[in-house]
């Protein structure tokens, strides 16, 4: 009986598999690079947000501090960094899917939040201040982004001196990138790594600018 069980678990995560890196890297493909709203669900699918549960923690978001989540797609992690970052700080959240941001505004309203600002604008134009962000965290976004030196440009920009780029990567993303072509754009565009996360499987790199 325990063989047949085990059989079956592995059939099912086959093809769950064969779901995820097949007919949602079509889908992606379809859409642009960018995560189609219509497959918004599979972000925030309950699978997905277990493997991923530590993720804020590797983020390292204090208290009081002014947040960038860029690329938070229909909100899955908005809710709970908003609440690290507390009354006293603010998250911004910044998308260029005017669909992901209404889904994040109805999120947060149904939280009764105060402290989370949302912008529909691309990552090569981020519509912040020099020097007015703490922190920033992208998650499986990066790869996405069309022009990636321009939007890391502008992360150095909006990040305040000492500031925090955090970027996690997933193995299951149709987009993926191994640690090292992560760690090799951040650093070309002049950040510096201060901290490493994870595996193959999931990973997050933390930089200082």
């Amino acid at each position: 009986m325990w063989s047949r069980i085990l059989f079956w678990l592995l059939a099912s995560g086959g093809c769950a598999a064969f779901l995820w890196l097949v007919v949602v890297r079509a889908a992606f493909q379809i859409a642009g690079e960018r995560c189609p709203f219509a497959l918004a669900w599979l972000v925030e699918h309950p699978i997905r947000r277990r493997y991923l549960r530590h993720v804020l923690d590797r983020v390292g978001i204090l208290a009081g501090e002014r947040v960038l989540e860029l690329g938070p797609g229909p909100g899955a992690f908005t809710i709970e960094a908003a609440h690290r970052v507390g009354l006293a700080g603010t998250l911004v959240t910044v998308d260029v899917e005017p669909r992901m941001i209404a889904a994040v505004e109805k999120k947060v309203c149904a939280a009764g939040l105060s402290n989370v600002q949302m912008h529909v604008a691309s990552a090569d134009q981020l519509p912040l201040e020099d020097a007015s962000i703490d922190r920033a965290f992208l998650i499986t976004v990066l790869p996405e982004v069309t022009d990636r030196p321009r939007a890391l440009a502008e992360l150095r920009r909006v990040l305040k001196a000492g500031g925090v780029l955090s970027v996690t990567e997933e193995f299951l993303d149709p987009h993926y990138p191994r640690m090292q072509r992560t760690l090799l754009w951040a650093e070309a565009a002049g950040f510096r790594l201060v901290q490493r996360h994870g595996n193959w499987w999931v990973y997050t790199l933390n930089f200082s600018t």
